[in-house]
């Protein structure tokens, strides 16, 4: 199935060549048509962990991006931020830069991605149909801050467009195909652009490490990791990641391997008995020493979390078979 939307180019925006501040948040040129803007990764000592909120330990502390292609007065938006404030940031952005035809894709139904779907509300905004079903599931307790607690998302945008299969969206002369997968959740939607070989990928790849959401179906997320490799992309953009690496065009497939190589070796490990108090250092010795990826301090949290699930998870069953 293929969705065309196809609006007025108006001629090439051209992007300048450094990186520009604007409060928290940092714009960084990817090329002349793909914008990431970042916003999070703080020292550890600037923080104050009692008034953490779910978006600080999901998103604002591990480093948070969104991105855009645009053309002219097009643009598509992925992923809209944990909060309002954020993404209206980033359509205030856009909008001074000519853009007046917005198209947004949420990679999937994790609250920091869809926080500020609102901004939006004269837009089309575009998700798995998994995605969708989630979110009109949860809407009531997103708005009313019970979901994951405060804070609240209110007012709140499900999206109106919900795909099952790849998905192709023109952004004036750029192609943006949308492709449903199982990675990370079942519910993922990473963007390709063809023209580029980037891939925006969402949550299904994270630097240090990815959270581990769904632990009863890592042997299939780590198959399909293995097909996303093989479209072999020259640079690939994650929602978390190290803003140095994003700035200067993304990473290669040997985060891919990495990411393989982690829920693999968690997952193989999980009936070991001292499995609970293993650090990250235990499972991706390779590449930290190799520089595929940096330990920041955030994701001790998140890997205590994974250890926390997978025990729980296999504590009564067998290992998963993931294969040769």
């Amino acid at each position: 199935m293929a969705i065309r939307r196809a609006l007025a180019a108006l001629g090439l925006v051209l992007a300048t060549v450094a990186t520009a501040h604007a409060g928290e948040i940092r714009v960084m040129p990817i090329n002349d048509h793909v914008f990431a803007f970042y916003d999070g990764r703080p020292a550890e000592s600037s923080v104050n962990m009692a008034k953490a909120t779910w978006a600080d330990h999901g998103a604002n502390f591990v480093g948070v991006a969104t991105y855009a292609v645009i053309d002219g007065s097009e643009a598509l938006v992925y992923d809209t931020y944990p909060s309002v404030t954020q993404a209206q940031f980033v359509r205030d952005y856009l909008a001074k830069r000519g853009v007046r035809h917005f198209i947004v894709a949420n990679s999937h139904w994790h609250l920091d991605h869809v926080g500020g779907n609102a901004v939006y509300a004269d837009s089309s905004v575009i998700a798995t149909e998994k995605t969708r079903a989630q979110l009109i599931r949860h809407k009531p307790k997103i708005k009313d801050g019970t979901l994951q607690g405060p804070p609240a998302i209110s007012p709140f945008k499900v999206p109106e467009v919900g795909i099952t299969e790849p998905t192709t969206v023109s952004v004036g002369r750029y192609s943006v195909e949308l492709r449903p997968v199982n990675i990370h959740s079942a519910d993922g939607l990473v963007a390709w652009l063809p023209q580029d070989r980037l891939l925006l990928a969402g949550d299904t790849l994270e630097d240090t490490l990815t959270f581990i959401a769904e632990p009863e179906s890592l042997a299939e997320q780590y198959r399909n990791l293995g097909e996303m490799k093989s479209w072999s992309p020259t640079g690939i953009l994650p929602n978390h990641g190290d803003p140095a690496i994003i700035a200067k065009g993304g990473y290669t497939t040997a985060l891919i391997d990495m990411t393989r190589h982690y829920i693999r070796a968690m997952a193989e490990h999980a009936h070991d008995k001292d499995f609970a108090i293993q650090p990250i250092e235990r499972f991706i010795p390779a590449e930290l020493k190799a520089g595929t990826v940096s330990l920041w301090w955030a994701y001790r949290e998140a890997h205590h979390e994974n250890l926390q699930k997978l025990a729980t998870y296999y504590k009564n069953k067998p290992l998963s078979d993931f294969g040769p």
